[in-house]
């Protein structure tokens, strides 16, 4: 189901081949959009940018890790584009977010419906730190065709798709073997042997699809993008201070799904107690960690 926008939605704008905000990497591919309609910050189109795609019957695994996959790439200066269906596309968008990085939604409908339904926050939450776009009018509903159309813009306008669990008929497989037919970077996540949705990425691997098990095996193909505002500068995680990186990113590096004692941690950390106090919160807010009996500090994301 789909439903129209509210009242009072965020400006529509017309973009076409000469705008500045035009993603460059359209102009490689034999069918560019005419023009595209988008709702939110229309610079995020011309940040270096990675696909994240897959089943919108995703398991919890997998919807974990594009969630967690998404939070990472964002954090190191990646934007994350995706189609805001269901399953991997709505929890890559969502890590992102998580992440602080812009994430681009790329619709199979007008961009006055919302498409799913359930996504009306989601949509707002990627006008507000991202970009939606669509090159249908306004009111066009979703179409079974629209999709593989919507799936080449994804794959043309990103440096790499990476796709997270896909059975072997699937929107997310056509989007990846566009990208390999427009020289794009294809990595493709492994999964259980006897699980349908692993099909489509095994199908992937075997074709001489990246193996994708971290995002440190994107940023070895790809790198990670700078920025020209020094303060903006990704930071390493590595060693105990807080001036190696954000007190949230210190005290989620050394967390694990069973447990770290929150007094051990925190005797070990060498900030301020407002810079601690402030991390755990970010943590927990995002839901990136839980509290457990005895003082214990739990992950609570998959760990990329």
């Amino acid at each position: 189901m789909f439903q129209p926008l509210d009242s009072s939605p965020a400006p529509i704008a017309r973009l076409q081949a000469h705008d500045p905000h035009w993603p460059a990497l359209w102009a490689e591919i034999k069918d560019p959009p005419q023009f595209i309609h988008a709702q939110g910050s229309c610079e995020h189109l011309k940040l270096p940018s990675v696909a994240i795609v897959g089943t919108r019957r995703a398991s919890q695994r997998g919807l974990a890790f594009a969630r967690a996959l998404g939070f990472v790439l964002a954090s190191r200066h990646w934007c994350v584009v995706s189609g805001m269906a269901l399953g991997v596309d709505a929890a890559a968008h969502r890590g992102a977010l998580e992440g602080g990085g812009p994430t681009v939604a790329v619709m199979g409908t007008g961009l006055g419906r919302i498409y799913p339904a359930a996504h009306a926050s989601l949509r707002r939450e990627i006008e507000s730190n991202g970009c939606c776009i669509s090159e249908y009018e306004a009111d066009v509903g979703p179409r079974k065709y629209h999709f593989p159309q919507r799936n080449r813009l994804i794959a043309g306008m990103v440096q790499a798709v990476i796709v997270v669990e896909a059975p072997l008929r699937s929107g997310a497989l056509v989007t990846a073997q566009l990208a390999l037919d427009y020289n794009r970077e294809v990595f493709a996540v492994p999964g259980p042997v006897d699980q349908e949705t692993s099909r489509g990425c095994h199908h992937l691997l075997k074709q001489g699809a990246h193996l994708l098990e971290t995002a440190d095996d994107l940023l070895a193909v790809l790198g990670t993008p700078t920025t020209k505002n020094p303060d903006q500068m990704e930071l390493p995680l590595e060693g105990t201070s807080p001036a190696h990186g954000s007190a949230a990113r210190w005290i989620l590096d050394r967390l694990d799904f069973e447990g770290v004692s929150r007094d051990v941690l925190h005797q070990r950390f060498q900030g301020t107690e407002e810079m601690w106090g402030e991390g755990l919160l970010a943590l927990e807010l995002a839901g990136l960690m839980g509290r457990l009996p005895g003082g214990q500090l739990v992950r609570t994301r998959w760990r990329i």
